[in-house]
């Protein structure tokens, strides 16, 4: 296998990125000779940080690919048996490594507040569906006070769906405060409480997995902390992916020292980790706005 040969195929351009959801699609994070590939919650497939086009063949085989280079994804259902493998210009193939891997989540609904109150600078744009691609059906303005209808996970953030007796759909949960103080310090269902400063959850991994994705959405100032058990010996790979600027983690070790400082969304980390017990990764917004992200964690 040459790796210039499967370098030279994922240098040469960007594919567009399959519009369809590919709900069994596990996530995982692999090497394919040094090249980092992951797969997230929506289904979307990245080499290098670069979206791939995936077709879903059946719910346990998936293929992604960019120019001549293609990566095939099978799986025993639930993310198991998981097998990552590629094929590239100039005869180059082989099997990748899987770092860490989970089944894809289901995307959980919150009730949340009775009411919320939207918080933007001008109009707040009410979509048909959860998407950004969605068809707009109305604009609200700053403050307005519209019915909650419950929250849902996708495209890497939440949304909620509410009405206002005139207009009803979707619209992005970091512009949305609970009105009139009710509950106005409740989940969010994304994992972020507004408001509240910091929070923290515990990462766990479905049975038989080494990998986990968690998504949630921060006001100006405000962390969450995600705090994670691990052995001394072990490698750890962590990765934000920030839906904006402006948004930093740091890991501390069990014992409060620094295994990372603060650092910029932009850098993963991947690392062998030098003491047992629960080590705490902090995910900051040090922005000006409201922010949605991802967060993936795999132990091996």
């Amino acid at each position: 296998m040459k790796r210039t040969a499967l370098l030279a195929s994922i240098t040469c351009g960007l594919l567009a990125v399959g519009s369809a959801v590919h709900a069994e699609m596990p996530i995982f994070s692999a090497t394919c000779l040094s090249n980092n590939v992951d797969a997230d919650r929506t289904g979307t497939v990245r080499i290098n940080g670069m979206p791939m086009e995936v077709k879903e063949f059946n719910p346990n085989y998936y293929e992604a690919t960019m120019e001549s280079l293609t990566i095939s994804i099978s799986h025993a259902g639930g993310g198991r048996d998981l097998i990552v493998s590629f094929t590239g210009s100039g005869g180059a193939n082989g099997v990748c490594q899987v770092l860490s891997s989970a089944a894809a989540p289901v995307a959980d609904t919150s009730t949340g507040p009775t009411q919320w109150r939207i918080s933007v600078n001008g109009s707040l744009n009410i979509r048909q569906s959860p998407s950004t691609s969605a068809q707009v059906m109305a604009r609200l303005p700053d403050g307005m006070i519209v019915e909650n209808r419950g929250c849902v996970e996708s495209g890497g953030r939440t949304w909620c769906e509410v009405a206002d007796g005139d207009a009803s759909g979707w619209a992005a949960r970091e512009f949305l405060v609970a009105a009139g103080g009710e509950n106005a310090n409740s989940d969010d269902g994304g994992g972020a409480m507004a408001g509240s400063g910091s929070s923290e959850e515990r990462v766990r991994f479905a049975a038989g997995t080494t990998g986990a994705e968690y998504s949630g959405n921060l006001m100006p100032g405000d962390s969450k902390r995600y705090v994670l058990g691990a052995s001394n010996g072990q490698n750890l790979y962590f990765r934000l992916a920030a839906n904006g600027p402006s948004m930093f983690y740091q890991i501390f070790n069990p014992d409060g020292s620094f295994l990372l400082d603060q650092t910029n969304a932009d850098q993963e980390y991947r690392g062998q980790l030098w003491q047992s017990g629960d080590h705490l990764v902090e995910v900051i917004n040090r922005g000006n706005g409201a922010q949605s992200y991802n967060v993936i964690f795999g132990i091996q």
